[in-house]
């Protein structure tokens, strides 16, 4: 019930939620000739529109992303790491290949290939984490998934696997309990470039030591400005969600701290 709750007031305060609710009260505020109508529907479009174009989207990845720049086409701390963790971002119910079972999301892959290439760079062994959030009664977690896509797709071995973690502070946390019985010290943590600060402060709070090695960089490149920047497009908008997503995330974790513990995406 209360994940319920959380992805409806996600899906209002995150685009293009916010820009859809906005722009259907302006309409019906203007056709009651109610004052304020038309303002509010000129908020509600730019809602839509802005987070659509990529000199919005990429300035707020950008303020996320900063400080993990230098890291782009780095191995991370390799030295010191012991292992590598996979963090799982999410499932498509029902949309598996064989026509019926659950399919990870394009997020989760573009983790899996870039710790794949980890692991070949360095030997370390991998851990994947992820549960059963989003998932029907009987279905298998997406840990379970992530290691089918490793081994079968990928060719690269899974030595752990942590499947009962419903976000992204229980996977630092479940992957710290897993990883008790072994000689892991500290880990690298795999995810996207946006989700990583949220991901390294959840695993400093769980006291297990963690290096980032993100992938999916969505901020400004160096090259020049193109004409589609300016136009909108369901890339840009997807940026702008993510980003806008971290920062609401960060914005109620204190909140949350307050909550018993329930899950949430990743």
């Amino acid at each position: 019930m209360l994940a319920s709750l959380q992805t409806a007031i996600e899906y209002l305060l995150l685009p293009p939620g916010l820009g859809i609710a906005l722009t259907l009260v302006g309409v019906a505020f203007w056709r009651a000739d109610w004052r304020g109508g038309r303002p509010l529907l000129a908020i509600g479009l730019l809602a839509l529109v802005l987070p659509s174009l990529n000199v919005v989207a990429q300035p707020l990845a950008h303020a996320i992303e900063r400080d993990l720049r230098d890291l782009r086409d780095a191995v991370v701390a390799v030295g010191r790491a012991d292992a590598i963790v996979v963090l799982g971002g999410g499932r498509w119910p029902g949309r598996g290949e064989d026509g019926g079972r659950d399919a990870l999301n394009p997020q989760t892959h573009e983790r899996l290939r870039h710790a794949a290439r980890l692991h070949r760079d360095t030997g370390l062994p991998l851990l994947v984490s992820g549960g059963r959030p989003g998932a029907l009664p009987g279905r298998r977690s997406e840990a379970e998934l992530m290691a089918a896509t490793l081994q079968t797709d990928l060719g690269v071995p899974v030595r752990w696997l942590e499947s009962t973690s419903r976000n992204t502070c229980e996977n630092a946390t479940h992957t710290r309990q897993r990883l008790q019985q072994s000689d892991v010290q500290r880990v690298l943590v795999v995810s996207q470039a946006l989700h990583m600060p949220r991901a390294l402060a959840c695993f400093e709070r769980a006291g297990l030591a963690a290096d980032p090695a993100p992938t999916g960089f969505r901020g400004p490149t160096s090259d020049p400005r193109r004409v589609e920047d300016f136009l909108p497009t369901l890339e840009a908008l997807e940026t702008s969600r993510f980003a806008m997503r971290e920062w609401l995330a960060r914005l109620a974790r204190p909140l949350r701290d307050r909550l018993p513990e329930r899950g949430d995406p990743a």
